[in-house]
C-alpha cells in the first residue's frame, strides 16, 4: 500500500553518529597522550619529536602539492593560449574584416543617398521655378479673369426691380 518506511530515520542520525564516535576516539588519544606524558618525563621528549617529525613531513607533502598545482595551473594557462591563438584570433580577424566590408559598403551607400537627395532637391527647386511658380501665376490671372468677367458679367443683367415695361405709343 504505502511504499515509504513508517519508521525511516534522517540520513543526517548516522553521520551524526560517526562525529561522535571520532571526537570520542580524538578524546580518548589526548587524555592517553596527557597522562602518558606527565607520568614519564622521556615520552614527553619522544612526543616532542614525533610531532616535530609529522609537522614536517606534512609540510613537505603541501609544498609537493603545491610545486604540483602551480605546474597543472601553468599547463592549463598554455592550453587555453593556444586554444585562443588557434581558434580565437582567425575568427576575430575574419568577423574585423566582415565589419570592415561592412563599413565600406554603408560609405558608399551613404555617398549614393547624398547623391540621391542632392538630385532630388534640384530637381524639386527647378520645377518650383520653372513649373508651379508659372502655373500658380497663370491660375492666378485665370481667377482674376474669371471673377472680373463674373463682376462684369453681373453689371451688364438687368436688375429685376428695373424692368422696363413696353410703352405703346
Amino acid at each position: 500500500m504505502n511504499d515509504y518506511p513508517i519508521d525511516q530515520k534522517p540520513e543526517s542520525s548516522g553521520m551524526n553518529r560517526y562525529m561522535l564516535i571520532g571526537g570520542g576516539i580524538l578524546v580518548l588519544i589526548t587524555i592517553t597522550l596527557v597522562v602518558l606524558a606527565v607520568i614519564y618525563p622521556g615520552f614527553r621528549e619522544a612526543l616532542r619529536d614525533f610531532s616535530i617529525i609529522i609537522l614536517a613531513l606534512f609540510q613537505l607533502i603541501g609544498a609537493v602539492v603545491l610545486a604540483l598545482v602551480a605546474i597543472a595551473l601553468l599547463y592549463a594557462v598554455k592550453a587555453i593560449d593556444k586554444s585562443t591563438r588557434v581558434t580565437l584570433v582567425p575568427k576575430l580577424e575574419e568577423l574585423s574584416n566582415k565589419l570592415d566590408d561592412v563599413l565600406a559598403n554603408t560609405k558608399s551607400v551613404t555617398a549614393d543617398i547624398k547623391k540621391s537627395t542632392a538630385a532630388v532637391s534640384t530637381t524639386v527647386s527647378i520645377i518650383t521655378e520653372e513649373i508651379v511658380g508659372p502655373a500658380i501665376r497663370i491660375s492666378s490671372y485665370l481667377e482674376g479673369f474669371k471673377a472680373a468677367t463674373t463682376l462684369i458679367g453681373q453689371r451688364l443683367k438687368p436688375k429685376p426691380n428695373t424692368i422696363e415695361k413696353p410703352t405703346h405709343e
